[in-house]
C-alpha cells in the first residue's frame, strides 16, 4: 500500500531524476566541477577556449591525488594532471638544479610586457603534477635542467629523498646527472632522465659505458638500471611490497642540437630515436622538443638548420603511423612548441632593450669579452643594451644563464605545465584510437596545449591557486 508520503517521495524522485537527465549532458561537455566557475579561457587576441570545446578541463574529485601509492587509480582515468601556485605558496622549481650556472636568482626583472597584467599572469607563478604515469626524459644538459624542474613538481616537500641519482659527472663544482630515477612520485608514477649527446641508435651501442660529458655509444647498463630499478610502495597497507619500473610510458626527448651539427640530425636518425624509445624501454608516447635559440645558433645561416630541425619533426609526428592493435611500439608522436616559445620571449625582451625586432637579425648580438668560451646572445641573457656590446656592461635578466640554457625558475612552471598538458591528450580518460578522427582529435588537444603554456597568452587568475585541478584530454564534446 503506497502512503501519501510515499507518493510525494516518489513524484520527487521523478523530477530529481528529470531535471539531472536535462542538466547531466551539460556538465560532461564542460569537463568541469560542480563549483560554478566559468572555464572560458580568454586569450591575447580575443578569442577563447569555450567550456565544451576546450581539451583543458576542470577536474573534481580524485583526478588530483597527494599520495605516492601506485595503487592510487585516479577517477575518470585521467593519469596525468597539474596545478598552478602563488610562488608564494609552492617555491620555483629550483631545488633539485645541480650546476650552479643553472641557477637565475639576483637577476634583473623582467621586462614589463613578460610580467602580470589584468588579463593574468605570464611567468608569475609554479607547477606542480600528479601522475601515475612513467616518464623519462632524455637529452643533453637543457633537457637534464627541465628534468629537474619537472620532479621538483612531482617530488613535494619530504620526498626529495625519493630522487636517486644512478651516474653522474663532476666538473668543479657542477654536477651533471646521466641516469636518474625518481619513484614513486605523487600521483604514484615515475620520472626519469638519461643523457646523450648523440642520437640513440639501436645499432651502436655497447655492453657497459660510463658516464662523462660526451658519448658516442649507448649502454645496456644504462638500460638496465632504469628498466630494474626497484622502489617501495609506500602505502601502510602495501607492506614490505616492492615494485619494478619495467618500462616508460612517455618520453620527452629534446634532440642535441650542439653536439649534433643540423645536417647530422636527419629524418632517419630522428625517427629512429622514436623506435628505440619504444623498443628499448617500452615507450608508447613521444614527445619532442623543438630546438630553440642558442649558442650554437649564431648566424641566420645557422638558424635556419634549426629550423629545419623543427619542420623535421612536425613532419615525423604528423605522419606518425602507430603499430597495428596488439604490436608494441610507440602509437603516438607530439611536438612541443618550445621554440616558438621561447623566439616570442625573445622578441619581447629585444624590443624592450632596444632591438629592431621586424627580423631575426638582433638574434645574433653577441657580447664580447666575456669569460665563457661561446659569445652569448645579448637579448637572450641581457636586461640592457651593453655599451659596445661588452660583457661587463650587460645587466643579466631572468631569461638564459649563460646563452645556452634557461632559467628554470622563470620558464620551468610552463614547461612543466605544457608537458602534463600534452600527456593528458592521450593518456587522459578514454585514450584516442588510432582513427583519423581520433588523430584529429589528439592533433586538436596538442595545439590548445602549446596555445596555452607554450605561448605569452597569460594565465588567468582564477587559474592560480584553490587547489583547482587542470587536465587536458583529446575527449572533447563539440
Amino acid at each position: 500500500m503506497i502512503t501519501k508520503r510515499d507518493h510525494r517521495r516518489l513524484v520527487f524522485a521523478i523530477v530529481f531524476i528529470a531535471i539531472n537527465i536535462i542538466l547531466l549532458p551539460l556538465r560532461i561537455k564542460s569537463g568541469f566541477d560542480a563549483q560554478g566557475h566559468s572555464n572560458t579561457i580568454n586569450t591575447d587576441d580575443g578569442n577563447a577556449f569555450s567550456d565544451g570545446s576546450s581539451a583543458i578541463k576542470i577536474g573534481a574529485g580524485t583526478t588530483w591525488t597527494d599520495t605516492y601509492s601506485p595503487r592510487h587509480l585516479k577517477e575518470q582515468n585521467v593519469r596525468i594532471s597539474f596545478r598552478l601556485h602563488d610562488p608564494k605558496d609552492v617555491p620555483r622549481p629550483d631545488k633539485f638544479l645541480s650546476v650552479d650556472t643553472f641557477f637565475c636568482k639576483n637577476r634583473a626583472d623582467l621586462p614589463p610586457s613578460l610580467g602580470s597584467s589584468e588579463k593574468g599572469r605570464l611567468f608569475d607563478f609554479t607547477t606542480t603534477v600528479s601522475t601515475n604515469l612513467n616518464i623519462i626524459f632524455m637529452g643533453d644538459s637543457l633537457a637534464h635542467q627541465f628534468s629537474q624542474g619537472f620532479e621538483a613538481s612531482v617530488l613535494g616537500k619530504g620526498h626529495e629523498e625519493k630522487r636517486v641519482v644512478h651516474k653522474k659527472y663532476n666538473i668543479g663544482r657542477k654536477q651533471f646527472d646521466c641516469l636518474v630515477t625518481s619513484a614513486p612520485v605523487r600521483g604514484g608514477g615515475v620520472t626519469a632522465f638519461w643523457r646523450y649527446t648523440e642520437l640513440l641508435d639501436r645499432s651502436r651501442w655497447a655492453r657497459i659505458m660510463p658516464c662523462y660529458t660526451q658519448e658516442r655509444k649507448w649502454g645496456q647498463n644504462f638500460v638496465h638500471t632504469l628498466l630494474d630499478y626497484k622502489y617501495p610502495d609506500p602505502a601502510p597497507e602495501a607492506g614490505r611490497h616492492v615494485r619494478t619500473v619495467s618500462g616508460f610510458d612517455a618520453a620527452v626527448v629534446r634532440l642535441p642540437h650542439g653536439w649534433m651539427k643540423a645536417a647530422q640530425l636527419t629524418r632517419e636518425r630522428i625517427n629512429e630515436v622514436v623506435i628505440f624509445c619504444g623498443k628499448m624501454l617500452g615507450v608508447r608516447t613521444v614527445i619532442f622538443t623543438t630546438v630553440g635559440l642558442d649558442n650554437n645558433a649564431i648566424t641566420a645561416e645557422m638558424w635556419d638548420g634549426v629550423t629545419k630541425i623543427n619542420e623535421i619533426v612536425h613532419d615525423i609526428a604528423r605522419s606518425w603511423e602507430p603499430p597495428s592493435d596488439g604490436e608494441d611500439g610507440v602509437k603516438w608522436v607530439l611536438v612541443q612548441e618550445f621554440s616558438n616559445f621561447t623566439s616570442a620571449v625573445l622578441n619581447e625582451n629585444g624590443k624592450h632593450i632596444g632591438y629592431d625586432v621586424s627580423s631575426n637579425a638582433f638574434y645574433f648580438e653577441r657580447l664580447k669579452g666575456g669569460t665563457t668560451n661561446w659569445a652569448q646572445s645579448i637579448p637572450m641573457v641581457c636586461a640592457n643594451k651593453p655599451k659596445d656590446d661588452m660583457d661587463s656592461d650587460c645587466k643579466r635578466n631572468k631569461i638564459s644563464p649563460d646563452g645556452i640554457h634557461w632559467c628554470v625558475e622563470t620558464i620551468g612552471p610552463r614547461f612543466t605545465a605544457s608537458i602534463a598538458c600534452l600527456l593528458g591528450c592521450v593518456h587522459n580518460e578514454r585514450p584516442p584510437e588510432a582513427t583519423a578522427e581520433g588523430l584529429e582529435s589528439v592533433h586538436r588537444c596538442e595545439q590548445e596545449c602549446n596555445n596555452r603554456f607554450m605561448s605569452l597568452v597569460p594565465v588567468e587568475e582564477s587559474w592560480i591557486g584553490n587547489e583547482r585541478t587542470f587536465f587536458a584530454s583529446s575527449n572533447v564534446v563539440s
